[in-house]
């Protein structure tokens, strides 16, 4: 008997019937919605892949903002405090009213709020309306203190460098017009197309304060002019535009969810499988890979073989303790720049800020503007670069700034670039204090956490038809550098050295496996006896 399984037979679940009447009503209402007037994706969920090699740096640690991180259990202990700033910006009377002034209104436009995030919310619109009035007017109450700060500023928030980390990353951002909304709802009565022009600036001004006071790259804009530059998408959209500084205007094109792409550091990489180097060519050994392999031989040797076999090998162990690590390094390649992209690593060809000093007398020169205005002028052994603050939160906000511009449409990774000439330039805590006493780098943070801060971060794949300023400046250093007659010797020594190296080491192998070979020849047959007896004869 055969039995018919359609459809109408099986019920749906509870769960699957609501997925299928928020999806009717979110499909009904966006037929209606005119795609061309929608707000363009601005948000974007930061991929695995980079999330997962720091979590702290992407993912909110004290307080959500927005959809994707607002309904985490974690993070509920900050909601009285948003709460407690509704009431800081609204009247008693926009508070009683709240749900019919705010939440409807932010109802109406759902298509709108929705087309700002590109990731899928499976909230309805109620809950959804709810999670972007209150995280936006939390974030105004901010922004307020941020441009108004008196003795009645509650400090704690401000001063709070978690707090500011959170705010800035990438998953955390509010959009423009949906901040902009909230912010209209609570006025007490419709503005003039004039006076809303006049609101939209006042809202960019508090945003820029807040860019100005926390951006790790300092920018110089005049703020007489700001109302010349067009709406940002968010918050982290404006310090991104402020810090690269695209011509007349803050806000970016049309973006998409491209995936980010990224190369392993030099650190990690050094500290990685040696699988990685075995697969290049035999002219790129690490010189200390086999100085090592060597000495483990020597020690192994030394302690299972013979006694008399220490006095054979007293001298080839004192040939294996010469620090060639610390010669060799002298030499690496990264150090003294070859001015060509190393695609193995990722690290920039560049010297470090003390190489550059101690072999070429290059010094590095503060100036504050965009990354665009890097430049080196050998006629004054400079290298120009924009002056930094850095503080606590500086890291999460230069790597969220790296996946926001990662995801921007067709972006010439700017920033990226100039991320990755930090990177090249500061190896060791020594390269930051020279930076510091030339006035590029400020801020309270030691020596070695900035030298951890960028050595710690990915380099990011920046490849590109377009040359940038950057890559310009890295070429003329790199050229200046290479023809110094001390950097010219250094390297001729390293070639010489490395080669002379590689023989030395197979004629010590060599030697030792003879002498092996001689003494356990001897221990086998008796030599000494043979010796013996051909004296006494």
């Amino acid at each position: 008997m055969e039995h018919s399984y359609s459809s109408a037979t099986v019920p749906l679940s509870s769960s699957a019937r609501g997925w299928v009447d928020r999806i009717s009503s979110i499909f009904r209402n966006e037929i209606a919605v005119d795609i061309d007037h929608l707000p363009p994706v601005s948000v974007f969920e930061v991929p695995k892949t980079l999330s997962l090699q720091k979590p702290d740096a992407y993912t909110p640690q004290l307080i959500a903002m927005g959809p994707y991180h607002h309904l985490r259990p974690e993070l509920y202990q900050m909601e009285r405090y948003k709460l407690a700033a509704i009431k800081e910006i609204s009247t008693p009377e926009q508070i009683s009213n709240f749900q019919r002034i705010v939440i409807n209104r932010l109802k109406e436009i759902d298509p709108s709020i929705r087309a700002c995030y590109n990731k899928f919310m499976d909230y309805d619109q109620d809950t959804l309306a709810w999670i972007v009035a209150i995280d936006g007017c939390f974030f105004l109450h901010i922004l307020h203190s941020y441009l108004v700060q008196d003795e009645t500023t509650d400090r704690r928030l401000l001063d709070n460098t978690i707090v500011t980390a959170d705010i800035m990353m990438l998953e955390n951002q509010i959009p423009f017009v949906l901040l902009k909304e909230v912010r209209k709802s609570l006025q007490v009565s419709p503005k003039s197309n004039d006076q809303g022009e006049e609101d939209d600036i006042e809202l960019i001004s508090m945003l820029f304060q807040f860019c100005e006071a926390q951006s790790p790259v300092k920018f110089s804009i005049d703020k007489t002019n700001q109302v010349r530059y067009h709406r940002p998408l968010h918050l982290l959209d404006m310090m991104y535009h402020m810090i690269v500084n695209v011509p007349g205007c803050v806000v970016s094109g049309s973006l998409e969810n491209s995936p980010i792409q990224l190369v392993p550091t030099f650190t990690e990489f050094r500290n990685s499988s040696t699988s990685s180097y075995s697969s290049s060519s035999t002219d790129n050994e690490d010189p200390d890979v086999a100085h090592n392999n060597l000495e483990a031989l020597l020690d192994l040797v030394e302690t299972i073989g013979p006694t008399r076999i220490q006095h054979v090998l007293r001298p080839v162990k004192v040939v294996s303790s010469i620090p060639w690590s610390t010669i060799s390094g002298l030499y690496r390649k990264s150090d003294l720049g070859t001015g060509e992209q190393n695609s193995g690593h990722g690290e920039i060809a560049i010297p470090s800020v003390s190489h550059l000093w101690r072999y070429a007398k290059v010094q590095c020169k503060p100036f504050i503007g965009s990354i665009k205005e890097i430049k080196f002028v050998e006629e004054e052994d400079a290298l120009y670069l924009p002056v930094m603050n850095l503080n606590a939160s500086s890291e999460v906000i230069t790597r969220n700034l790296v996946a926001y511009e990662a995801a921007m449409y067709n972006s010439t990774l700017e920033f990226a670039r100039y991320v990755n000439l930090m990177n090249g330039i500061i190896d060791t805590a020594e390269d930051v204090k020279l930076l510091k006493q030339n006035g590029v780098i400020k801020g309270a943070l030691t020596d070695g956490e900035i030298a951890d801060q960028f050595n710690g971060m990915k380099r990011c794949y920046a490849g590109s038809d377009h040359k940038s300023n950057i890559e310009v400046a890295v070429e003329k250093v790199n050229k200046f550098y290479g023809k110094k007659l001390l950097v010219r010797t250094v390297r001729g020594l390293k070639k010489n050295l490395y080669a002379s190296w590689k023989c030395l080491a197979l004629v010590s192998t060599g030697a030792l496996l003879v002498v092996l070979s001689l003494q356990t020849f001897c221990e086998f047959y008796q030599c000494h006896k043979l010796w013996n007896f051909h004296q006494e004869s």
